[in-house]
């Protein structure tokens, strides 16, 4: 096929399946890793506050920055417009194209997606536990390691320890 065109057709040609290839692969390799939202290129910057309660009344929870259904039904359009097998010439475009629907019909439903939505914030909280654990590691260890550096510098100076340790920390 790119034997019977011009250079300029086949140029054209070569960089459109290379666009095509970078939609597909972005598309598989968010599908693989369950990022439903990045399959279809959005983000979620859904923020929930509340309830907040005062004497007898209560107020809320509030959600902000909640991705639209009808956002997502949009880009789902747009999206399934350029990785559809019929259109795009890469070889894992129906691939791409099975994982581009399930993405979205996750999304859309609303009971699906609250549910998902309750997963990526239970893993986000996990993650931060265990940063927060490690953090709180590291610096419990550094704390030890300068404690027992004073004890050994205090036993080797003896008398003199504590004014060539209080020099030592104005000069730094």
């Amino acid at each position: 096929e790119l034997k019977k065109m011009n250079d300029e057709q086949r140029k054209k040609a070569q960089k459109q399946k290379s666009k095509d290839a970078k939609v597909v692969n972005r598309i598989l390799k968010a599908h693989t890793s369950g990022k439903h939202y990045a399959v279809l290129g959005i983000r979620n910057l859904e923020i929930r506050l509340g309830p907040f309660y005062f004497f007898n009344f209560s107020l809320g929870p509030f959600v902000l920055f909640r991705t639209k259904t009808k956002d997502i039904k949009r880009v789902y359009r747009n999206l399934a417009r350029t990785v559809h097998p019929d259109k795009n010439k890469d070889g894992r475009a129906e691939e791409a194209f099975q994982a581009l629907e399930t993405s979205a019909a996750i999304l859309t439903d609303e009971k699906k997606r609250s549910d998902f939505d309750k997963k990526i914030r239970s893993a986000r909280r996990r993650r931060n536990k265990y940063a927060m654990e490690s953090v709180a590691g590291v610096s419990q260890l550094a704390w030890r390691r300068s404690v027992s550096t004073l004890r050994v510098a205090k036993r080797v100076l003896g008398p003199f320890s504590t004014p060539i340790l209080v020099v030592g920390a104005l000069i730094i």
